[in-house]
């Protein structure tokens, strides 16, 4: 199972009142730095500024050291990989759009990238995830990102010229289109479409995956037990050339959550519905 983090119990807490009230992309985190727009705007053009240098390199092999380790010592690896032949027609990049449930989920899809030999995974990450204290912080910075903050003139400009280097070089790009993470909850939630817009705008596939969260017997912490992660790959979804950018967006956006849903229940054998329950929360014992 990956981490368990401090204040699971008031996480699960925002988690059932966001799911109550239908706010399915809203923050649930009790403990998520806060920054002014114009300090976190100038903490991510430093870091921008920083990617070449032989410091971020040396942080670089660092972080992905901690986060292998990681996902060795509390996911066994990643525990199976469905559907991995449906990339051997992409010899391309391709955006990968995944649940949100784990400040580190993105380790298996990592591991996903190496074994369709596309190498190195980049994530797009919010920006109040680079100025997190502690080890959580470091390898959230240091990790093969591209941050992502409201601000026109940085996603205009370095943003989008970091995410064309990675498409340049044929890398996967991760997006988490549910926007926030919510922690061990199994159900994809509705999404936004910032994702599909890019897709859509550079003519690059999109990969629906999903993460199937299945509780083990043993008890990794008084309160929960360990979960088996298993990535599911989904049909690649191509933008049409026929309809605009924005019409794109809509409906690759509709068929992703399409795909995750019909995923879901597949995994599960129950329908998808958004009422809580105490099962929402993979390996809780509440």
């Amino acid at each position: 199972m990956l981490l368990v983090t401090p204040g699971r119990a008031q996480a699960i807490a925002n988690i059932r009142r966001a799911a109550e009230e239908g706010r399915f992309n809203d923050k649930t985190e009790p403990f998520d730095p806060q920054r002014s727009s114009e300090a976190l705007k100038a903490d991510i053009l430093d870091y921008v500024a920083k990617l070449d240098t032989p410091g971020f390199r040396l942080k670089n092999l660092a972080a992905r050291a901690i986060v292998d380790h990681w996902i060795r010592r509390y996911s066994d690896g990643v525990n199976e990989i469905v559907g991995l032949e449906k990339l051997q027609a992409l010899h391309g990049p391709a955006f990968l759009t995944s649940n949100h449930f784990n400040p580190f989920d993105n380790g298996v899809h990592r591991t996903l990238a190496r074994l369709s030999g596309h190498g190195r995974l980049a994530a797009i990450s919010q920006g109040t995830n680079f100025v997190m204290p502690g080890l959580n912080g470091f390898v959230l910075r240091n990790i093969d990102v591209i941050p992502l903050i409201q601000e026109p003139s940085y996603m205009n400009g370095a943003f989008r010229a970091l995410m064309c280097k990675h498409l340049d070089a044929n890398h996967f790009i991760l997006i988490y289109p549910e926007q926030e993470m919510w922690f061990n909850y199994r159900k994809p939630r509705p999404q936004k479409r910032g994702a599909f817009l890019f897709a859509a705008q550079y003519g690059v596939p999109v990969v629906p995956t999903f993460v199937e969260m299945v509780d083990l017997p043993e008890a990794q912490t008084p309160e929960f037990n360990q979960v088996k992660l298993v990535l599911h790959v989904l049909d690649p979804l191509f933008p049409d050339p026929a309809l605009s950018d924005r019409d794109n967006s809509f409906a690759l956006c509709e068929a992703d959550y399409q795909a995750k849903k019909a995923c879901y229940e597949a995994c599960y054998h129950r329908p998808l519905t958004y009422e809580f329950s105490a099962w929402d929360i993979a390996g809780w014992k509440g």
